[in-house]
């Protein structure tokens, strides 16, 4: 399952979403980016560390995309109610 995350995450990480007005968005993008480069620049005993802090980027940035899709549809059916 790890692997398969982080093939899935490879896959995305050469085409990151546009920027957003959401700063926490944008900061958990680009400590995500960050995660990514400890990974790709860690030495043999520091993998699980970099894989640790690469698991819990993808999910701290997956966890605020989905807020603020919450956030959006909650913006639209509060408009539609009006």
């Amino acid at each position: 399952m790890l692997l398969q995350l982080l093939n899935q995450a490879r896959r995305h990480r050469n085409n990151p979403p546009a920027p957003t007005a959401s700063p926490e968005l944008e900061r958990a993008r680009k400590e995500l980016s960050i995660a990514w480069q400890q990974f790709d620049q860690a030495e043999p005993a520091f993998v699980d560390a970099a894989i640790h802090r690469l698991i819990a980027a993808e999910k701290a940035y997956c966890n605020l995309l989905e807020e603020q899709k919450i956030s959006i549809i909650e913006r639209r059916h509060s408009l539609e109610v009006v």
